[in-house]
């Protein structure tokens, strides 16, 4: 086989495709072409071209070496619109340079110049439009105007070239003349259905030259190549790339264009070799004594060292030199030794650097927010600028790189109702911040999580924890940058993500759809993924956060800015469900449109959580009175969840044998156990032990009226157990007043006792409420919740 990379680019492929580069007279691409074209002859590509950009400058001084063709890319339009696609053009003359140049502006007489003069083209990239102007009316009149197409592109994404090959094998003859008669447009060919496949590298930064290629049988001569290609006896081969290569390549016109305008760099050895260092994938810390003397003179003779020991820049370089310690340099060392691909070992640099600094200077940010130093707090923040600004090109072609998902499906059923399977199955990544932690919102994702993969679909929950023990669930767990307990919740902590690492992972294990549980660092980095990578997002609104935090802060402001936080979060979802009727009336009154609000399936465990679990003796080994009525609570012991109201209510019982048992933990446990020191508090339980503690109880008390839903509610149904339960919060919506339960006025202690008051003086009422209870909840499973979830990304 012989094999030639007929998409390359050179320095003088001048104009680049990224309007603020094109501002600052950054150029496309800064390698040399005689430098492309030895160390491709070296890997054992037999012919060579380049392709830059409406030029053969960079050619023309290598035509007499062997194995060298002229060609060039070339930015046609169509006239009807002025909506660009780029054609590559190999084997050409000067005269028909020209030629091609003077009729780019329209592609139909530059198609009829192509074929008059049976010169090789395709066009290059067909499926990527980064600023969306292609369209399918575009791609169908491609269709029949041009039989070449580069299906193997070594910057594009593996999807889009995947997808590029699919769609061009499966046209068909009946699909051709579909197009013909709607657009008036008489193919070129004779079979158009049947396309022909090249491969190129696209390379712009002297990187990955060779990367993809075009393969065809022996050829002896140039002529001989072209003419395999012409006549289709040709395969597109090699790798693909993505956003991380793409990135790469980006740094290093970066590094060019600075070195060369930029006088401070070029009078610098340091600089140089810090940029190249980085470029080569190697720590860009390691320099050699000699060179940091270097360095240290240069800044005394300039005086520039004089201004860095100014007190507030002093403050920074001493931050910065406690951030990069001994064991941040060893990770570098580390990546430098690995054999990870040259653009993962540098994609994995910077974020070394810029996760490490971020963390460092928001937690230096903190702590002077805590002390009362705004102004330095200010300067901290500040700082973070320069630190993040190595992640820009990896944000920036990351965004650039995703795959218009929806259009290729709309494109894939233009030409087969059924579409292309692997488009239509989704894959959906469920971030959240909290799973291990004992709350409903945990147990909700792993029990929906695992029974959706029991059922087939492919979902994968997502987490940043410093250790995570939860099995039987599809997890990813990143570890923190750090963590921070939470203001007035000490027991909550949060933690701080390696940010692109998440987003590079949720692009290159190809999810197509996101689900955001938690509205902290995690979630925003979900919603992050979701804009850049232009993925569909849906949002579940677990927890009634706004009236947290006016609980536990006791300040009405805090409560206001919580909601304009949630608001803006939530609106920026396609789809958000919420846990009861209730939560889904206060959003639409908050603005949300109805037709984005959606009741989250739920489930329940009936083989676990069942009156047949009772023990007569469960509360008298914990040292309840025997012939006392036990009265159960089961959650978080902390103040949003009303506990302060349990004192009252006793007291308003006082005169009636009951016992109060709280299972759970929290940072209110200590208070209240001083409130209610006859009580029983069992810490957290779980499983078959809570299961128990269910069944063996007579009553469940729930007063909290911040729950957006109630799991211990339900639980407690399944559990036979009647329920007294506030009117405020979603656990009334589960109560049907006198029928399995009662509900009250919120924060009324009495209106809560007298309810309660009522079930435990009526045995006969108590039974019927207690089999309505149970009856409730008939039919609840997780399986059922979990497909009923994930049915709905199914549909586009």
């Amino acid at each position: 086989m012989t094999r030639a990379d007929l998409h390359l680019h050179s320095k003088f492929s001048q104009r680049s495709e990224e309007w603020i580069f094109r501002r600052l007279g950054v150029a496309k691409s800064y390698s040399e072409p005689q430098a492309l074209y030895e160390n491709l002859q070296e890997r054992g590509f037999r012919f060579f071209t380049l392709t830059d950009h409406h030029t053969l400058e960079g050619l023309l001084p290598l035509a007499g070496l062997p194995g060298v063709f002229l060609s060039e890319q070339i930015t046609a339009h169509f006239p009807e619109d002025g909506v660009p696609v780029e054609l590559l053009v190999w084997g050409i003359s000067l005269p028909q340079h020209e030629g091609l140049l003077q009729r780019r502006r329209n592609v139909y007489e530059l198609q009829s110049f192509l074929q008059a003069e049976n010169l090789a083209h395709a066009v290059a990239h067909p499926f990527f439009s980064p600023e969306g102007r292609l369209q399918n009316v575009h791609i169908e009149k491609l269709l029949l105007l041009f039989r070449h197409f580069e299906a193997r592109n070594g910057l594009r994404c593996a999807t889009t070239n995947q997808f590029t090959e699919s769609f061009l094998r499966k046209l068909t003859p009946a699909h051709m003349d579909q197009l013909a008669e709607r657009h008036e447009l008489r193919p070129v060919q004779a079979r158009p259905w049947e396309k022909i496949l090249v491969g190129g590298s696209d390379d712009q930064g002297g990187l990955f030259p060779g990367r993809a290629w075009t393969a065809t049988p022996q050829a002896d001569s140039v002529e001989d190549f072209l003419d395999h290609i012409r006549n289709g006896r040709c395969l597109a081969e090699g790798d693909s790339g993505g956003a991380l290569p793409v990135a790469h390549s980006l740094f290093n016109k970066v590094r060019h264009f600075v070195g060369s305008h930029f006088e401070p760099v070029q009078r610098s050895p340091l600089a140089q070799a810090t940029l190249s260092r980085f470029m080569e994938g190697k720590d860009p810390t390691a320099i050699s004594w000699r060179q940091k003397w270097e360095l240290a003179a240069e800044g005394i003779l300039s005086g520039k060292i004089f201004e860095l020991l100014k007190p507030a820049n002093a403050s920074f370089w001493m931050s910065l030199s406690e951030a990069l310690d001994s064991p941040f340099r060893s990770k570098l060392q580390q990546l430098e030794l690995s054999n990870l691909p040259l653009e993962e070992r540098t994609f994995q640099m910077a974020n070394l650097f810029a996760n490490k600094l971020s963390f460092h200077f928001l937690h230096s940010f903190l702590r002077q927010i805590a002390e009362g130093n705004l102004i330095r707090a200010l300067q901290d923040v500040s700082t973070l600028a320069p630190v993040l600004l190595p992640l820009t090109p990896y944000l920036f072609e990351l965004r650039r790189e995703a795959p218009n998902l929806a259009w290729f499906r709309s494109l894939a059923k233009s030409v087969d109702p059924q579409g292309f399977p692997a488009l239509e199955s989704r894959k959906v990544a469920w971030l959240t911040d909290t799973l291990e932690d004992v709350n409903g919102v945990s147990k909700t994702i792993s029990r929906i999580a695992s029974e959706a993969v029991a059922a087939g679909f492919q979902v994968e929950v997502i987490t940043c924890r410093s250790e995570t023990q939860i099995e039987g669930v599809p997890l990813k767990n990143f570890a923190p940058i750090g963590e921070f307990a939470l203001p007035e919740y000490e027991l909550q902590r949060l933690a701080f993500p390696p940010i692109l690492e998440m987003v590079n992972y949720l692009d290159r294990n190809r999810f197509t759809d996101l689900l955001l549980s938690t509205p902290g660092p995690v979630g925003l980095v979900g919603l992050l993924a979701a804009k850049i990578l232009g993925l569909p997002v849906r949002g579940i609104y677990h927890t009634d956060f706004p009236r947290y935090v006016r609980i536990l802060t006791e300040d009405a402001s805090m409560e206001t800015l919580t909601w304009s936080f949630m608001s803006w979060f939530y609106n920026g979802f396609d789809e958000v469900l919420v846990n009861s009727e209730p939560y889904r009336q206060a959003w639409i009154e908050r603005g949300m449109a109805p037709s984005k609000l959606r009741i989250l399936p739920r489930g329940m465990d009936l083989d676990l959580f069942h009156p047949n679990r009772r023990k007569t003796d469960f509360w008298s080994l914990r040292g309840a009175d025997p012939s006392s009525t036990v009265l159960l609570y089961v959650g978080r012991i902390s103040k949003e969840k009303d506990l302060h109201l349990f004192p009252e209510v006793l007291r308003q019982l006082q005169d009636l044998p009951v016992t109060l048992a709280l299972v759970g933990d929290g940072p209110y446990l200590n208070e209240l156990r001083s409130a209610l020191p006859e009580a029983i508090f069992t810490g957290y339980l779980e499983g078959t032990a809570l299961a128990e503690a269910y069944a063996s109880a007579d009553l469940f008390l729930f007063p909290s009226t911040t729950d957006t839903y109630g799991n211990v509610v339900v639980e407690a149904l399944a559990s036979g157990l009647p329920c007294v339960v506030s009117d405020s919060g979603g656990p009334a919506h589960l109560i049907r007043h006198g029928q399995n339960g009662f509900i009250t006025r919120s924060l009324d202690p009495v209106d809560f006792a007298r309810h309660t008051r009522r079930i435990l003086e009526d045995r006969e009422l108590r039974d019927v409420l207690g089999k309505n209870a149970l009856e409730s909840v008939r039919g609840m499973d997780w399986r059922s919740a979990a497909r009923e979830l994930f049915l709905s990304f199914q549909t586009p």
